[in-house]
């Protein structure tokens, strides 16, 4: 299989397709994607392609002329995997509180331990910043399914 891009590329000198986001990255396209969304370039989850070429638009001119769509939705993937992980976890747990300042989900030790203990896959939120969570709530929290009105066979 061929090498599609050089793995040890530095931040902002992506191969064609490898491109390696830094945080301040990721704020503009948080930001550039809320915009769209209030804009009405987001349909039943998905976006249009208007906000794709605007994001995109707005990206080249923030970070370099190489962003395409395809890295956009690569990291849009990501992140929103990302939040999804947490937001699952977290979401209507008592105990628990978003930390805005910290980036962080906090609680009593005792609550965490307790929480632990019932999802290890939890721990690594005790100490794991989530950059941008507002941001990330406000674009992709609804489209989190609860499981309500769920029905079975």
């Amino acid at each position: 299989m061929p090498n599609k891009g050089n793995k040890t590329a530095e931040a902002n000198q992506p191969s064609k397709d490898n491109l390696r986001w830094s945080d301040d990255m990721d704020e503009v396209l948080l930001n550039a994607l809320a915009e769209e969304a209030s804009k009405g370039n987001r349909h039943d989850g998905s976006w249009t392609t208007e906000a794709y070429a605007n994001v995109v638009k707005t990206l080249s001119i923030a970070i370099g002329p190489h962003i395409t769509k395809n890295h956009i939705k690569n990291r849009m993937k990501t992140l929103k995997d990302h939040f999804a992980e947490a937001y699952d976890l977290f979401h209507h747990l008592s105990g628990f509180a978003w930390n805005p300042v910290t980036r962080k989900f906090e609680a009593e030790e005792e609550v965490w331990q307790d929480f632990i203990k019932e999802k290890p896959q939890a721990e690594k939120w005790k100490k794991m910043q989530i950059n941008h969570y507002d941001t990330l709530k406000k674009l992709f929290g609804a489209d989190r399914t609860t499981g309500k009105g769920a029905a079975t066979s």
